[in-house]
């Protein structure tokens, strides 16, 4: 009897070291990939040189995090091996399954949080709930036809967890064939040791009290070490965490611990005075008759089109953003400095822009049918104008239920690209300059009435399955040249090719065809051309704030002329609000977060301090912030004193709009006194 005992401890223990094993190879292998070969310690978010010494600490720190995996694994264990001892022959068989799958699940987990971070320069994070409620088939096609190495990917991962069982199993055997047995004063000594010993590994301290380990393991300085340390699985609980704060019904959960009165004192300061409704405060009024003279409104929103591809880098090394750029540079143009992206990926950007609501992290479409038209919708503004509503997405109306989203929400007609025959298609979608094609003849059809029309494209997309050289002579060897100058593949990040720049730049081109081919029709129309998100594609591993978190915006058309900018810095919110600034009529009153950019006052100065709130960051014209300890200051801009305290007023007034978001999602826009 004692021999069995013992041979259940040194089986238990032995399976909670396998998985601290496992566990620690695989973050040592993450490290090793997307840290020093692809230069994420040593990037923006690294240091210059390689640290050692942080290494090690992120590999303790990790230690105490898998202990808190690998502990209530070891009691699973546990009971599996002491139920199975009744069974003979089914007690191995369960163990080696049980193993296998949490081997596996450990295993994977950690390649895909590789590739993860390859694609959002981030372990797994709260974008993360985007992928649920995507494209399942395109996400599926994508990751077969691109450079994220699924299959290869899935099949290490199967061939290393048939290693890492197989070298289990034969110490397993070993240790069932022990002879030795102990006493039973040794024997319930050591079941209170190792009880103890997994208590404290499950707590991860000291103590059996344990805590967020957030507070109680000491991290890293290196940005990348930091997110290495927790772990893949971690980083899955946390969002699975986030998740169930964003769905759930306590408003006071989702703001921190506030009230909905608290929330909308932070955000909107003297103009809230106790109001019963989020709707009043939130009410603006056109000052002056907007002098554009703009029959037909275009509101481009183009996948992936980020500031750095209209740089001077990219258009005089790559050749690319040129066409885009003359617009902007035009006596028609104009082109906000510094402009951020109000969403993480496509469908939080578009939440904003469709509904004029912050980006909870939960899609709003998928609440289609349970919400209302809200008052800051976008086609519901221009439809009360008098504008013909049109939502045109080059890829599935389907996706998201944005066709659907896009008609609850004011719109008179949403076209998918299943409205647009005999089309070719990539995994995405229809091609991004047949998408502009039949816009154009759409418009051709119904010119006669006042039009506002928004357009969100999709080509410029991984897999990047397009033939460019069917439409433009792109030339792909230039842009070659300028990243093997520019970015040596030693040190260019991962899965950066000329092609997909080459996709980048037809995707512009469509675009900058589209305005030309219909302005010069339409003198009468107006453009509004952004981005939807910060292209992950950018080559460079050194990625600072401003780069991933800014998009362009580019004002061009009819009227453009009268106006100059009255701020350096806006984000997507601040778009409607410069549109109906520019083309509606004096007292006419509207709903939104957002400011006008533009003013049509020539002896005004440009006010370089007012900040911009996106999702990310929030900057000014001097600089930018991401919520962390450091400001990130533009070319020779200098710092001010109060700069900091400023800057961490308006991250928190960026969490009070999202919460004053979710409760008119969740909760209307009623206030209870």
């Amino acid at each position: 009897m004692n021999n069995k005992i013992l041979k259940t401890y040194i089986q238990i223990i032995t399976f909670f070291a396998y998985l601290l094993i496992i566990f620690g190879l695989c973050r040592i292998g993450f490290i090793i990939n997307s840290g020093i070969l692809n230069s994420a310690i040593t990037g923006a978010y690294g240091s210059n040189s390689l640290p050692v010494s942080d290494i090690g600490q992120t590999l303790f720190a990790g230690f105490r995090y898998d202990g808190r995996l690998a502990a209530p694994a070891a009691f699973i264990f546990a009971a599996l091996y002491i139920l199975f001892s009744f069974i003979k022959s089914a007690k191995t068989p369960v163990i080696m399954i049980f193993t296998s799958i949490i081997s596996y699940i450990i295993i994977i987990a950690s390649f895909v949080n590789d590739t993860y971070y390859s694609i959002f320069n981030d372990t797994f994070n709260i974008i993360m709930l985007g992928v649920i409620y995507d494209d399942q088939s395109a996400i599926f096609h994508t990751a077969l036809n691109s450079d994220y190495n699924a299959l290869p990917k899935i099949a290490a991962s199967v061939i290393l967890t048939a290693i890492a069982v197989f070298i289990y199993s034969k110490i397993y055997k070993k240790i069932e064939n022990i002879k030795s047995s102990i006493s039973i004063k040794k024997t319930v000594l050591l079941g209170i040791l190792i009880s103890y010993i997994l208590i404290l590994a499950a707590s991860s301290t000291f103590n059996l009290k344990g805590g967020d380990l957030s507070y109680i393991v000491k991290l890293p300085e290196n940005n990348f070490l930091k997110k290495a340390a927790p772990g893949a699985l971690h980083d899955l609980d946390r969002v699975y965490r986030a998740y169930k704060d964003i769905k759930g019904e306590s408003f006071e959960k989702y703001a921190g611990g506030k009230t909905i009165q608290q929330v909308m004192q932070i955000y909107f300061e003297d103009e809230y005075t106790n109001q019963d409704n989020i709707s009043s405060v939130m009410e603006q009024e056109v000052l002056y008759n907007g002098k554009s003279n703009a029959k037909h409104i275009f509101l481009i929103i183009m996948e992936s089109l980020s500031d750095y591809h209209l740089s001077e880098e990219f258009i005089n090394g790559g050749g690319i953003g040129s066409e885009l750029a003359a617009l902007a540079n035009s006596k028609d143009g104009l082109k906000v400095p510094v402009f951020i992206q109000n969403g993480y990926g496509t469908i939080e950007t578009m939440d904003m822009m469709i509904t004029g609501l912050y980006g909870t992290y939960f899609p709003v479409s998928e609440m289609t049918g349970k919400i209302p038209c809200f008052d800051s919708s976008t086609g519901r503004i221009f439809k009360d104008l008098g504008y013909d509503t049109n939502f045109f997405y080059f890829g599935s109306s389907a996706w998201r239920k944005i066709g659907s989203y896009t008609t609850s929400q004011g719109f008179n007609k949403s076209y998918g690209m299943e409205n647009i025959h005999n089309k070719q298609k990539s995994t995405w979608g229809i091609y991004d300059n047949e998408g502009f094609d039949f816009i154009l003849e759409s418009l051709d059809k119904h010119h006669d009435k006042p039009t506002f029309n928004m357009i969100l494209s999709a080509s410029n997309h991984p897999p990047y399955d397009i033939d460019t050289k069917k439409y433009y002579n792109i030339d792909t060897e230039k842009i070659r040249n300028f990243l093997d100058t520019n970015y040596p593949k030693e040190k260019r990040f991962q899965g950066i090719t000329p092609e997909i720049l080459t996709v980048t730049e037809y995707s512009i081109k469509s675009a900058a065809d589209f305005i030309k081919k219909t302005y010069e029709s339409y003198p009468d129309s107006i453009f509004f051309i952004t981005g939807d998100h910060f292209d992950r594609s950018y080559p460079d591993p050194d990625r600072k704030i401003f780069t991933s978190t800014s998009i362009p915006l580019i004002i061009y058309g009819s009227g453009v002329h009268k106006y100059k900018l009255k701020y350096t810095a806006g984000s997507h919110k601040d778009i409607v609000p410069t549109i109906l600034n520019m083309t509606a009529h004096a007292g006419y009153k509207f709903h939104s977060f957002g400011q006008s950019l533009v003013t049509d006052d020539i002896n005004e100065n440009i006010d370089k301090e007012r900040i911009a709130i996106g999702a990310q960051s929030i900057a000014n014209g001097r600089y930018i912030f991401n919520g962390g300890g450091k400001l990130e200051y533009f070319n020779n801009e200098k710092e001010n004193e109060n700069d900091i305290n400023t800057a961490k007023i308006y991250w928190n007034k960026k969490k009070a709009g999202e919460a004053i978001s979710w409760y008119i999602v969740n909760k209307g826009y009623n206030i209870p006194k």
